[in-house]
């Protein structure tokens, strides 16, 4: 994979400077012209020497997820002598892969026998829990995520988000055992309410990451945690080159950057591509550490991302991890 800062994407970069005179170091006299130059940042030699926001796209993602306009990274020698203005960090891929499984709200079989005191929601939520928990006992995924909506209505309440290492689980295999496992835990003859159930296996193709950086663990760093979810589905064949290498603006990722305030602890910017034949769809997670403590900034920028009328967006929360 490989790592370079976003401001190479249009976003502020930030420079360092150095002060220099014709006296003494530190001694300027009266009348003094001073120059300014760049002072050129140390390049980084791995993850924890890295101080700033930057991209990190798969080696084989590259040639259609680095954002238009964007030169092709080169060795850090190359680039070094040819003064490109970013650096170019290359890491070991992790080799995982995301599996998705979204789920509507529940609906009863019998409407007309439905007790007023039926809690669909809370019985929805409940069976995710349990589902998430037998995922885990089988040791197929490195890790589990069940989120939450946080809104009234959503069409996709729950979410349930599993990571698999693909040196350890093979993808199709762990696909196709998590629908027979989620499609017989919701089972409508034994809920007595059905719902719409859809399955994908997702690669990461981009991310827009904020140090301290940890590209394997997508467990959240605090109970504050919130993310925006938004969901896009594109036909067969309109997934083009040009398409995927503009997708921090159709996807809304370069507003969501530059929107969000700080105080809502933006941790990353992650965009997924399905790997099933036929329509492709994307799915876009934000992820911010302090987001529930203050909704309000995600509470004006969910109404612009809705007037774009492209995919499905929510906001969620965590309510079960392993």
């Amino acid at each position: 994979m490989f790592m370079f800062p976003v401001d190479v994407c249009g976003f502020h970069p930030g420079k360092q400077v150095s002060f220099s005179g014709s006296g003494r170091p530190g001694i300027f006299k009266p009348g003094q012209q001073l120059a300014l130059q760049q002072v050129p940042r140390a390049e980084p030699t791995n993850l924890a020497g890295i101080d700033r926001d930057c991209f990190i796209i798969p080696v084989a993602s590259i040639d259609r997820f680095l954002p238009d306009g964007v030169p092709l990274p080169l060795p850090q020698s190359t680039s070094t002598s040819t003064g490109t203005n970013f650096s170019v960090l290359e890491v070991d891929d992790p080799k995982l892969c995301v599996a998705i499984h979204l789920m509507s709200r529940l609906e009863p079989i019998e409407p007309l026998l439905e007790s007023p005191l039926a809690m669909p929601l809370a019985t929805q939520q409940m069976t995710a829990r349990d589902l998430l928990g037998e995922i885990a006992a089988t040791k197929s995924a490195a890790e589990g995520i069940l989120l939450g909506n946080i809104e009234k209505d959503a069409e996709f309440p729950f979410i349930c988000y599993y990571v698999v290492n693909k040196n350890q689980t093979e993808p199709k295999k762990f696909f196709n055992a998590l629908r027979h496992t989620s499609l017989g835990r919701f089972d409508p003859h034994n809920l007595r309410y059905t719902a719409s159930h859809t399955f994908e296996i997702f690669n990461e193709v981009a991310t827009i990451a904020r140090p301290p950086l940890d590209p394997i663990s997508k467990r959240p760093q605090s109970p504050h945690t919130g993310y925006i979810v938004t969901i896009y589905k594109v036909f067969e064949g309109d997934d083009g080159e040009k398409f995927e290498k503009n997708w921090l603006y159709w996807t809304g990722a370069r507003m969501i950057y530059k929107s969000l305030p700080k105080s809502v602890g933006l941790r990353r910017i992650v965009l997924h591509k399905g790997q099933s034949p036929g329509d492709k769809l994307y799915l876009l997670i934000v992820e911010c550490s302090h987001l529930l403590e203050d909704l309000s900034p995600a509470a004006a920028l969910i109404p612009a991302l809705r007037a774009r009328l492209c995919g499905y967006t929510g906001l969620y929360r965590c309510i079960n991890t392993f």
